[in-house]
């Protein structure tokens, strides 16, 4: 791909070897001045390429030194335990916390059926507090 430089001076041949500029000289300067605004143009591109480019190093290697940090202070989020369990409905490994198995009040669903996988034995269905709310509301007619 050939980069604006090379397309300005392209272009600058184009018109100075096609007679492109026609016979009137304000014509001539006005193509010449627009050709010298690309040129300034073209290099402040550059210029922020090159900046761009190093800024995204810059970026980069702030990020790294974060992320060790960040596994430092906090620990490597990889430690936690897990814990895969094949889905009853499907038979498709479902993978969570094992944090999850002590919690009565959670019930972990498969993500490829919906099929229950675990749940706690406090759980409480949201669905089935609607139900319960309908029935009272029959009973009161």
């Amino acid at each position: 791909m050939k980069t604006a430089k090379e397309k300005i001076a392209y272009l600058r041949g184009l018109l100075e070897g096609g007679n492109l500029y026609g016979k009137d000289r304000g014509d001539r300067v006005l193509w010449e001045n627009v050709l010298e605004i690309l040129d300034d143009v073209a290099v402040a591109i550059n210029a922020l390429s090159a900046n761009q480019d190093e800024l995204t190093e810059y970026v980069e290697a702030i990020d790294s030194d974060l992320m060790d940090l960040e596994d430092e202070v906090y620990g490597d989020a990889e430690q936690d335990d897990w814990v895969e369990v094949d889905c009853p409905e499907c038979g498709e490994p479902v993978t969570f916390e094992e944090g999850f198995l002590y919690d009565d009040d959670v019930q972990v669903t498969c993500p490829e059926c919906g099929g229950v996988v675990h749940q706690g034995e406090n759980f409480q269905d949201f669905d089935d507090f609607l139900d319960y709310e309908d029935e009272d509301d029959e009973d009161e007619e």
